[in-house]
């Protein structure tokens, strides 16, 4: 959720005029921040562009928003994906890819267009 997001940014409207280092936004502006690109930021994350779902100790990531727009399913996407990845790898031991995966473009909801991969069978 941190290396891939399925959305890569938060549009959102200032609702007072703020000043981010010499930039003004003033209240009413649409703002779009990279969720992204703050994921994967290297003065938060140790090697940002590496996948390790064993990380441990990271600190938070942007991908569900924060504030008062934290994203309410959060937990539950959290425990989906985790109960997902644990019932993936019991069912195709040693799955690995095996072509190339296109990404659909990051403008809107993004995600891989295909996956192809091979597993050993009990």
């Amino acid at each position: 959720m941190r290396h891939s997001p399925i959305v890569f940014a938060a549009l959102r409207v200032a609702t007072t005029d703020v000043e981010l280092r010499d930039v003004v936004v003033s209240a009413g502006a649409y703002v779009i921040a990279n969720t992204a690109a703050a994921n994967r930021d290297p003065a938060v994350y140790d090697d940002p562009d590496r996948l390790d779902i064993t990380r441990q100790g990271a600190p938070p990531m942007t991908t569900f928003g924060g504030g008062a727009h934290y994203c309410l399913g959060a937990h539950l996407a959290r425990v989906e994906l985790a109960e997902a990845l644990k019932v993936i790898t019991r069912r195709m031991p040693n799955a690995r890819c095996t072509g190339p995966v296109p990404w659909k473009p990051v403008a809107g909801i993004s995600g891989p267009t295909s996956l192809p991969i091979a597993f050993s069978i009990r």
